[in-house]
């Protein structure tokens, strides 16, 4: 009887015009996201299989990080981008486009700079503690937030770390990888220059591992 009843009421409120509108607001909402997902934006939950590609994406991402990817994009530099690692597996990696077509990259110190201009330090942002993939132990980084005129974005990199500097020219339909762990990284580095067309710029985290945790919960990533 009372299901009855709530049946009844839940019609005359549709029969309303006001329930009415609202049946139609929703309908066009769900309508636009719908077309927004099918040829517009994608969605991919950020995997914790590999712990290099774990630790390589700190502190911007975590694994379970569900992210909203732009289709058909084509990332500029110093925006976070999803590729196709270029070893034939099919496996993604995300890291920061530093480099396109006729760009100089170079790397020295796990600092970058383009076309001989190194990108700004604006501030610190405290130490992040990172697991070693190979010996498993717990390594301290600095973070720093880092602006390229453009973009603002953390990094992380050792503070006594010492390599000899690395230099790039990008390849015509490519660009150039940088992880935001500068120091245990998984990018161009690694397995060279990537095919921009295999790449789509990572626009949003809408939620991490838990819905709940506000800190990973509807951030824009740069």
């Amino acid at each position: 009887m009372l299901a009855l009843q709530g049946a009844s009421r839940y019609a005359r409120w549709v029969d309303s015009s006001f329930g009415r509108n609202i049946v139609w607001l929703v309908a066009i909402l769900g309508a636009i996201t719908l077309l927004l997902y099918l040829f517009v934006f994608d969605t991919w939950v950020v995997p914790g299989d590999d712990p290099l590609f774990t630790a390589s994406i700190l502190p911007t991402l975590s694994p379970e990080d569900r992210i909203l990817t732009k289709r058909g994009s084509d990332p500029l530099v110093g925006q976070l981008a999803r590729c196709l690692v270029p070893d034939g597996s099919g496996k993604y990696t995300i890291g920061r486009v530093f480099g396109r077509a006729g760009d100089t990259v170079e790397i020295n110190n796990e600092r970058v700079a383009v076309n001989g201009k190194s990108i700004k330090i604006m501030f610190g942002c405290g130490t992040v503690s990172a697991v070693n993939p190979v010996s498993g132990d717990a390594v301290p980084l600095t973070c720093s937030v880092e602006d390229n005129g453009s973009f603002s974005y953390s990094v992380l990199a050792h503070p006594e770390y010492r390599e000899a500097a690395r230099t790039a020219k990008v390849e015509p339909g490519h660009v150039y990888l940088v992880s935001d762990n500068r120091h245990i990284h998984k990018d161009s580095r690694d397995f060279g220059q990537v095919e921009v067309s295999t790449c789509e710029h990572v626009v949003f985290r809408l939620w991490g591992q838990s819905f709940g945790e506000s800190s990973h919960r509807f951030n824009v990533l740069w």
